[in-house]
C-alpha cells in the first residue's frame, strides 16, 4: 500500500487515554514489518551551511537497513547498508567502500543500531520504561525508558498512539540526539510522521527529512551490492 497523504490525519480509534499505553504505542511500530520510504526530502544544517538532498529507506525485518542519498539532481553519493552486526557505505563520488560492525555508530555517533526505528517515528522500548500503566493527561503521556544504558524520554500523543518527541541521554549523563515528528501519515491503521528534525547538539546538526512518498507494508527484500573496483577502508 502506497501512501502520499499530506495532511495529517488519524482516527479516534488510536485513542489510548487508558489502559496499557506502550503495547498501544508499540502496535503502531512500522517496523514490525517491511517499510520502504520512496522518496523523502533531506535538508542538513550545520555550521558550513544549509545542504538539500534526496534520500530513500528501506527496512526489511529484523534488522537490514538501505539508505540511499542522492543530490537534488538524482546522482546518488552515497549508499548505506546496517544489520544488526554491520555497516557498509558505498562511497560512489570516490569510489570507496567503509566497512565496520555497527558497533561504529555508537562510538562514531553515540547511536545503537537498535534505536534506528525511531528515524520512522517507532517506539523503541525496555522493561525498564515507566509510564506504561498511567494515564494520559491533556491527551499526552510522558515516558522514560532506559535501553542498553541510554535514557529514552518520550512525549506520547494520546489520541494519535504515537511518540511526537523524544530525546536521549548517555550513560555520562549528556544529551544526545533530540527528535521531533510530526504531520502524521495514516498507511491504514498504522501512523507514520511526514515529518521529521532531528537535532544533534554534539555536533551542531540538525537534519529534517520530509516524507514525500512511503509504501508500507512493503513485500521486497534489502540487498546490498558493493562498489565494482572500489577502495575498502575500515571503519574503526
Amino acid at each position: 500500500m502506497t501512501r502520499n497523504r499530506s495532511k495529517d490525519s488519524y482516527s479516534d480509534l488510536n485513542d489510548i487515554s487508558s489502559g496499557n499505553v506502550l503495547e498501544s504505542v508499540k502496535n503502531q511500530n512500522v517496523t514490525t514489518g517491511n517499510v520502504f520510504i520512496q522518496k523523502a526530502d533531506i535538508e542538513l544544517l550545520n555550521q558550513n551551511g544549509k545542504q538539500k538532498f534526496i534520500g530513500n529507506i528501506k527496512f526489511e525485518y529484523p534488522d537490514k537497513y538501505l539508505i540511499s542519498i542522492k543530490s537534488r539532481s538524482g546522482i546518488e553519493g552515497v549508499r548505506i547498508y546496517i544489520t544488526k552486526d554491520s555497516i557498509f557505505v558505498n562511497d560512489r563520488i570516490n569510489k570507496k567502500m567503509y566497512f565496520g560492525n555497527s558497533f561504529y555508530l555508537n562510538r562514531k555517533y553515540g547511536l545503537n543500531q537498535s534505536f534506528l526505528p525511531l528515524i520512522f517515528g517507532d517506539i523503541v522500548v525496555d522493561k525498564s520504561c515507566n509510564g506504561s500503566k498511567d494515564k494520559c493527561s491533556g491527551d499526552q503521556l510522558k515516558v522514560n525508558c532506559v535501553v542498553k544504558g541510554v535514557t529514552l524520554n518520550y512525549n506520547i500523543d494520546c489520541k494519535r498512539g504515537k511518540i511526537i518527541f523524544v530525546s536521549q541521554f548517555n550513560n555520562s549523563g549528556s544529551e544526545g540526539i533530540k527528535m521531533k515528528y510530526e504531520a502524521f501519515l495514516n498507511l491504514g491503521n498504522i501512523l507514520i510522521p511526514r515529518i521529521i528534525e532531528i537535532e544533534d547538539s554534539q555536533y551542531n546538526m540538525t537534519i529534517k527529512i520530509k516524507m514525500v512518498k512511503v509504501e508500507y507494508p512493503w513485500n521486497g527484500n534489502v540487498k546490498f551490492i558493493p562498489g565494482k573496483g572500489y577502495e575498502s577502508i575500515e571503519l574503526l
